[in-house]
């Protein structure tokens, strides 16, 4: 169970006309229009006059009032005190909301606090005159210096309930067109009457420990969020702009890096050709065993650093193979790199028809291989029904920048911004389930 707020006394009361209710009332100069608890009456108190009542409400609000008439309060550091409360619908939709009165205890200034689902905005007038611009036959916007605003919801209001002061008939509300340009955190509302009166209004949201914490709830009856708000703000808001930014510039970095290393970085330490003798011999036998296999040794060439060693072979098969096992050595310590790579290439014309298959360049990747003194030792194996030599040729490059690295490396630096990106995204669609008019994407 949730401890309910105590109101304050008002500092002033007025009778109801319907009832005899006394009705407190804390603006003694501007509210003139009143909303009995007791008996949901609705009427005017002029200054000079009888009480003269407008309407009798039917329904009643199911839900618990959050904030009493007279709760006190501060939000974003300023005071404030709820002077009213309606009850509302669209006059076209089912859709139901709750609407507060704030009155700035400094200034007198009224503000009205509405939630929706769960959903808490702070709306202000505004003396500003916004333009708005027709993109076609159902999508306005409103251009700012700081944001572009676009149209979400367009409807008449009904008040279904009223209760507290008010400064003016919430009545004459029902014969209102009211428009709503979001920008999230914000919205401008516009409201225009029959005769093109135009009034605008700027909202905030609020999230609901603001409304909590600012008007000392403990034990709220605060409403569980439904959805996404109409000026919920996505989530990583503040920072994604630079979060995108900075991973934009850190991945172009990371692809003129891997760019700058294969044309300036990779340096060829070895190009030599060699010709292998077409007779076929057992490829069973381990490489660099004592074995019949001819032995090819390459010149020695020096590496310069630890690092990756590049190795691109190629070979003049022509409708042949050449089975080429190879070692790296290191002529210092011994060490051996052990690799097999195959070239095989086939072609000819078939019902008047050109085809080949296979390829006549094959590569190797060492990626960790010390600096020192090597050389290779190639023991190729060769097709025995070509009669004429094989030649082949090696080209190594150390110190060579690889894609895959740069490939990882973009995927881990792009991760996270790529599931902000996807949450930013669908918490975009759930909001433009509410509206009438199309969603503009702002991931």
């Amino acid at each position: 169970m949730s401890t309910p707020l105590t109101p304050p006394v008002g500092p002033a009361q007025v009778e109801c006309p319907n009832c005899w209710h006394q009705v407190s009332y804390f603006d003694a100069v501007n509210s003139a229009f009143f909303g009995c608890p007791q008996c949901q009456a609705f009427f005017e108190y002029p200054e000079v006059g009888k009480p003269k009542l407008l309407r009798q409400f039917k329904e009643k609000p199911y839900m618990q009032r959050v904030l009493p008439l007279g709760t006190t309060g501060t939000l974003e550091g300023e005071p404030y005190r709820v002077t009213g409360y309606m009850w509302r619908r669209e006059a076209k939709t089912t859709a139901h909301w709750e609407e507060y009165q704030l009155r700035h205890e400094k200034t007198g200034a009224y503000h009205q606090l509405a939630v929706y689902q769960g959903h808490w905005m702070l709306i202000e007038p505004t003396e500003e005159q916004y333009r708005v611009q027709q993109e076609n036959s159902r999508q306005s916007f409103v251009e700012t210096t700081d944001s572009t605003f676009v149209l979400y919801n367009r409807y008449s209001p009904r008040v279904l309930y009223a209760e507290g002061e008010f400064d003016w008939n919430v009545l004459d509300d029902e014969a209102l067109t009211v428009s709503e340009f979001i920008s999230p955190p914000l919205m401008l509302v516009r409201e225009r009457n029959k005769s093109k009166r135009v009034s605008w209004f700027l909202a905030r949201h609020l999230d609901p420990l603001a409304i909590q914490n600012g008007f000392g709830i403990t034990n709220s009856h605060i409403p569980a969020r439904v959805g996404t708000g109409a000026i919920e703000p996505a989530p990583g808001q503040a920072s994604w702009p630079i979060l995108r930014t900075f991973s934009l510039v850190v991945a172009l970095l990371v692809v003129a890096t891997h760019l700058f290393l294969m044309a300036w970085g990779n340096e060829t330490v070895l190009d030599a050709d060699f010709i292998s003798s077409p007779a076929t011999v057992p490829l069973a036998q381990p490489v660099g065993s004592s074995s019949d296999r001819p032995v090819h040794v390459s010149p020695s060439f020096t590496v310069p650093g630890n690092g990756a060693l590049s190795i691109q072979l190629w070979a003049n098969v022509d409708n042949s193979w050449l089975e080429l096992p190879f070692t790296v050595v290191n002529e210092q310590t011994g060490q051996l790199f052990e690799v097999t790579r195959g070239m095989e290439y086939y072609h000819g014309v078939e019902g008047g028809e050109s085809w080949s298959e296979g390829s006549t360049q094959a590569d190797a990747l060492l990626t960790s291989v010390p600096a020192g003194r090597y050389h290779l030792n190639f023991y190729p194996a060769a097709d025995a029904s070509n009669q004429n030599p094989v030649s082949f040729r090696v080209t190594v490059q150390a110190r060579a920048s690889f894609g895959s690295n740069a490939f990882l490396a973009l995927i881990l630096l792009l991760l996270y911004p790529a599931i902000q990106y996807a949450r930013r995204y669908f918490h975009e669609q759930r909001r433009w389930e509410n509206s009438d008019f199309g969603p503009v994407s702002a991931a």
